[in-house]
């Protein structure tokens, strides 16, 4: 018997969600992901950064709907609420190594990084 992966059990907790499967989409919302070589958001080239809490992503004023994508480049990107994604956030962590929300109109990135720190900055 094959065991359920850590990404199905995540897709199975979320509510509502759908898998980004257009390649062009995939490509534009990878291109506002800018990664240093160890794998972090350089986030000197976004606005406004800085580290936040679980509870102030909740807080955020704007966009609800947001792209998730993992280190694993195999596991799909996909779309998800906000409040779907932090109700089942351990379960949406445990996926891959780092998790990146990037909302739909690609204005905000949100990194929860593999040592704890979640920082949010906005794109240019």
């Amino acid at each position: 018997m094959i065991g359920i992966t850590l990404f199905e059990e995540c897709i199975a907790a979320l509510k509502n969600y759908s898998i980004v499967e257009d390649n062009k989409l995939i490509d534009q919302i990878l291109s506002n992901l800018n990664l240093t070589f160890y794998g972090k958001v350089d986030f000197s080239k976004y606005a406004d950064s800085h580290e936040v809490s679980l509870n102030e992503i909740h807080m955020l004023s704007g966009e609800k709907e947001y792209y998730v994508i993992w280190t694993d480049a195999e596991i799909p990107i996909i779309k998800c609420n906000i409040d779907d994604i932090l109700d089942n956030i351990d379960d949406v962590l445990a996926v891959s190594f780092d998790t990146w929300l990037i909302s739909v109109d690609m204005k905000r990135l949100i990194e929860f990084y593999h040592e704890g720190d979640i920082t949010l900055g906005n794109i240019l």
